[in-house]
């Protein structure tokens, strides 16, 4: 029982994307412990539901199936629709021992879990189990001084402040135009200009052809751009170096990123498309659907980058005191869970 709270076995389910692994394992190393990744791999009945598919784990391949063997963790830390099933089938094979925390949304009863940790672009329904955090767990990853130092050289001719400005790209229902690329170069011109700074403008791998080019045209104050892909990625780099961020609302792992650098960090908010409705399970009928699994409001990523700026997370271009966002009590609301005489 001691062991299993000062040094837990924490498994994390590691699914087909980087970005919600890399959240799990986040999650993982905060909570502290023995942590052991699982990397996974699903046939094709992973289409199937998850409130039909249950605590099962049907839909993995052999290879994942074969990692899956005692001696059962004390905790689970994953994220997504394909790990869910797997996350309870181990709980039951661990005598309800173990300890299931699900990231996002798991598209199934949300009662199973120990702890729901969810965001607001998910509209989950409110829960003793469900916890909602301003941002998803994701932070910089560090920078040796090595690394850094070509930049610190690049860019030192620029005045300070150095505001850095990502672009993102076409993500349905947000819309990046020519329109949005102009307005984009024309904020940061704007903040480096009212601050006496300079822009250091980067786009990302989703960025449209040229998109860079057009937003540079409407810089007048000194600025540094570079294209994705043209050489050694700056982005980590000007994440440790950068004074000030403005990114595209289409990225909530950027957005996250630049948040926990508790840095000043502006949305440059893109157009949404009123094709897809919003809406949240906060309450009702639509609750109730929710909390069983077989309803789910649509991914609603402005939604969530308002809720940022209304809770002061995110700034207007002409603030500079920063607020960063905490999952501090996540991690406490865990360690409670795993000394809890039932985790025994």
């Amino acid at each position: 029982m001691a062991d299993a709270i000062s040094r837990p076995l924490i498994w994390v389910l590691k699914g087909l994307r980087a970005g919600d692994t890399a959240q799990a394992m986040e999650l993982a190393l905060q909570v502290g412990g023995r942590v052991v990744g699982k990397q996974l791999s699903f046939n094709k009945a992973h289409v199937i539901p998850n409130w039909l598919l249950g605590a099962r784990v049907s839909h993995l391949t052999p290879t994942a199936h074969s990692l899956l063997r005692p001696p059962w963790p004390d905790l689970v830390v994953a994220t997504g629709k394909r790990t869910a099933p797997v996350s309870l089938w181990i709980k039951q094979q661990s005598g309800a021992r173990a300890r299931i925390v699900q990231l996002g949304r798991p598209r199934m009863a949300l009662g199973q879990f120990d702890l729901v940790v969810t965001t607001p672009q998910y509209g989950l329904p409110p829960g003793s189990n469900i916890i909602q955090v301003p941002v998803p767990f994701a932070k910089p990853k560090a920078v040796s001084e090595i690394n850094l130092l070509p930049y610190q050289t690049l860019w030192a001719q620029l005045p300070r402040p150095w505001i850095v400005g990502v672009l993102g790209g076409h993500k349905f229902p947000q819309r990046l135009t020519i329109v949005e690329m102009a307005g984009f170069g024309h904020t940061l011109d704007q903040m480096a200009s009212q601050r006496g700074g300079s822009v250091i403008l980067l786009d990302s791998p989703r960025s449209p052809l040229g998109a860079i080019d057009i937003a540079a045209k409407a810089i007048t104050t000194p600025c540094w751009h570079c294209q994705h892909g043209s050489g050694s990625n700056p982005y980590q780099s000007a994440l440790a170096l950068g004074d000030a961020f403005v990114v595209t609302s289409d990225s909530v792992s950027m957005v996250t990123e630049m948040l926990l650098t508790n840095k000043p960090t502006t949305v440059f908010r893109l157009p949404v498309s009123s094709l897809v409705p919003r809406w949240s399970a906060g309450s009702g009928l639509g609750a109730m659907l929710a909390r069983a699994g077989v309803l789910h409001p649509p991914r609603d990523v402005d939604g969530l980058m308002l809720r940022l700026q209304a809770d002061g997370y995110l700034l207007d271009s002409s603030q500079i005191n920063a607020i960063a966002p905490s999952h501090d009590a996540v991690v406490t609301r865990i360690r409670s869970l795993l000394a809890s005489p039932s985790a025994s």
